[in-house]
């Protein structure tokens, strides 16, 4: 084995490093609770963050999305409810294009059954009417056979006044 290369447990003890002064960050300090109590807390939260940073997790395709991502502004002029997918559906104005002469656009969140999709979807109503920048993923569906524009991540840039 290379000397300067490191090998998988030394791999391993830094995630596991990283993942204990993370949740020591999150868990802020004792104050009044035991030790007991406040090593607890750290332990629940070094959980969560580890099962958040494995591959599959929510947050771990909300990070991997935004690296693939197309960004771009639009307002956002309606959100509804996809019955099939319980996806929110956002429909947007941009800047006309080959694909879209007229500007308008359809992008949808995550599923509304897991929290962060549910989370994006609450932003985007909230959103109605606001000049937006998009993180948009194009992710595969149905084994590949259809793909679908997922919103990972917006800003709100204000009040669009011409919508």
């Amino acid at each position: 084995m290379c000397p300067h290369c490191p090998d998988e447990a030394s791999n391993l003890t830094d995630a596991r490093t990283a993942s204990i002064t993370a949740a020591v960050t999150a868990a802020g300090p004792v104050g009044d609770d035991t030790d007991d109590t406040w090593t607890a807390r750290v332990g629940d939260l070094a959980a969560r963050i580890t099962v958040m940073c494995q591959d599959g997790s929510d947050v771990a395709a909300i990070v991997d999305g935004i690296g693939v991502a197309k960004r771009f502004t639009a307002t956002v002029l309606a959100v509804t409810r996809e019955q099939s997918s319980t996806r929110a559906l956002v429909r947007l104005r941009t800047a006309p294009s080959q694909f879209h002469a007229d500007g308008l656009e359809d992008a949808r969140s995550e599923r509304t059954d897991r929290p962060s999709g549910l989370a994006m979807a609450r932003r985007l109503t909230m959103l109605v009417g606001h000049r937006v920048l998009l993180w948009v993923e194009v992710a595969v569906m149905n084994g590949g056979a259809g793909k679908v524009r997922v919103i990972r991540h917006v800003e709100d840039l204000g009040v669009d006044a011409a919508a």
